[in-house]
């Protein structure tokens, strides 16, 4: 049998141009639902410090997405400025300039299926949650 070659763009971490950002950004965005579906079984059946610890691992992997991943990965950058003088807030969102070459197709594709799988799968848990015995025995 032939071995197939990996090409750019495939979902290959070993592709990406900076592999350990893109596996702490995958580790940030799996923790969190990882502890959320099985911290009951293997952490604590407390569900106030499984919601903490979840809360604490989404603002963790937040941080990350902004500051880290989004622009190694896929090169966006935003922050907010204040202006001195009239206290208006302004919400300043850069990418990569066009001219620029383009950014590992491989990073690309695993930065943006995880920035939207994961809401998707969140929301999907949230309706298992509130069609749940335990949510309509509060109702």
């Amino acid at each position: 049998m032939e071995q197939q070659q990996a090409r750019q763009g495939d979902l290959s971490w070993r592709l990406s141009s900076h592999p350990v950002t893109l596996l702490c950004f995958l580790g940030f965005r799996i923790s969190s639902l990882l502890v959320y579906l099985f911290g009951g079984l293997f952490v604590t059946d407390n569900f106030v410090l499984i919601f903490i610890l979840t809360i604490l691992l989404l603002a963790a992997d937040f941080y990350y997405l902004k500051n880290i991943a989004g622009r190694r990965l896929v090169g966006l950058r935003w922050w907010n400025e204040v202006d001195p003088a009239s206290g208006a807030s302004t919400w300043v969102f850069e990418s990569a300039p066009p001219s620029a070459p383009p950014g590992n197709r491989t990073d690309g594709r695993f930065f943006w299926l995880a920035l939207y799988v994961q809401p998707v799968l969140w929301a999907g848990l949230g309706v298992l949650y509130l069609l749940s015995p335990k949510w309509l025995s509060i109702v």
